[in-house]
């Protein structure tokens, strides 16, 4: 303990992950300043704080809202689609225990998705152990629609030792689910396979953090009342969020027509930024190991590597994402089309806005 707490604000973080997930929240609380610290004072960083790997970018819904769901827009772009193999996981962990080990500091956040439904993949279990066994982030997590989730699903989870799970609620009937993901109407299905891996970690007394959300697509005040009323007992952490518009959001409007005003959790109020902080912070790694400095360039707009042909740490300390950050520092980000009208840029928290440090990382990034 005495020599943790001799680290400082790294020993406090390792602190942190010997925690039980419930108790972290609550840490989270207590101890703000190792999360919200603002980001210009921690660049740069040795290793990604927010990693999404794309296990698969297929997915059972069609939703209205989500670049996935529209066949015609992902034809139009010519996304390729598919599932990652299990070896190619397997060499992006390794990569990145390696910087981990070199560096001393874990990922923050390690999401086992991006573009598709993750309980698809035929290997999610081993998937989900390998990341945890690596010890290479603070939490892995995953987002799933739910529909899925079956008892032996519910199961591998739990067993494979996911810190937390996000589930997105589409609707609270079946004729609004239908009407969202065009070929879903089951809504009891929904609230059975959630209840049942709820109490299924109550009663082993292990599992993730059940964390429900829904999105706010016009909801009236009854279905968000009936939305509370059904997963409230069954959940975590339970809440509302707001549509987003994605990356090259000029292409089409996902957020369907909706007046949005904050950002996606609800919180920050959407403003117009020159710089994003995500090619600072975070890396997404699609199927096929095309690396993106984001988690929502949906259309492989923000290609800054693969690392099927290099490591992950030639990627995140490259040339490639060098240039990707000094044309937001240049203010040329409308030069890259994924960027150019990003409606995810606009709501992220005053700690990651780094409009006013342009100057000084400049000096920072010009020289790497």
């Amino acid at each position: 303990m005495a020599n943790i707490l001799s680290k400082g604000r790294r020993g406090l973080k390792e602190m942190y992950d010997l925690l039980p997930w419930r108790l972290r929240s609550a840490a989270r609380e207590l101890l703000p300043f190792l999360f919200t610290q603002p980001l210009y004072k921690q660049l740069p960083i040795p290793v990604p704080q927010s990693l999404h790997i794309d296990i698969g970018n297929l997915c059972n819904f069609k939703c209205t809202f989500c670049p996935t769901g529209d066949k015609n827009l992902l034809e139009k772009i010519n996304r390729p689609q598919g599932m990652m193999a299990f070896e190619l996981f397997v060499k992006i962990i390794d990569d990145l225990k390696a910087m981990v080990n070199e560096s001393g500091t874990k990922v923050l956040e390690m999401h086992l998705y991006k573009d598709g439904e993750p309980l698809i993949h035929k290997d999610l279990k081993k998937i989900i152990s390998y990341a945890k066994e690596s010890g290479t982030a603070l939490s892995v997590e995953t987002t799933t629609n739910g529909s899925l989730l079956t008892k032996e699903k519910a199961v591998e989870i739990i067993e494979g030792g996911l810190d937390a799970l996000r589930i997105s609620i589409e609707h609270v009937t079946n004729d609004g689910y239908k009407k969202i993901t065009s070929n879903f109407s089951d809504y009891e299905k929904i609230k059975e396979n959630v209840k049942f891996l709820y109490e299924e970690k109550k009663r082993r007394n292990t599992g993730p953090a059940v964390k429900i959300k829904i999105v706010d697509v016009n909801l009236s005040k009854s279905e968000i009342e009936k939305f509370f009323s059904d997963f409230s007992s069954i959940a975590d952490i339970i809440n509302v969020n707001q549509l987003m518009g994605w990356s090259n959001s000029g292409i089409k409007d996902f957020t369907l027509g909706v007046n949005v005003k904050r950002s996606m959790g609800g919180t920050a109020k959407l403003r117009n930024k020159k710089v994003c902080p995500e090619p600072f912070r975070s890396l997404a790694i699609n199927f096929d190991g095309q690396v993106s400095v984001c988690c929502v360039d949906w259309s492989f707009g923000a290609i800054v590597g693969d690392v099927s042909k290099k490591s992950l740490k030639e990627i995140w300390e490259g040339e490639e994402i060098r240039k990707f950050r000094m044309h937001h520092l240049n203010g040329k980000r409308s030069e890259i089309e994924a960027c150019r009208e990003c409606h995810y840029l606009k709501g992220f928290a005053d700690h990651l806005i780094l409009d006013d440090k342009i100057e000084m990382l400049k000096k920072t990034y010009e020289g790497e």
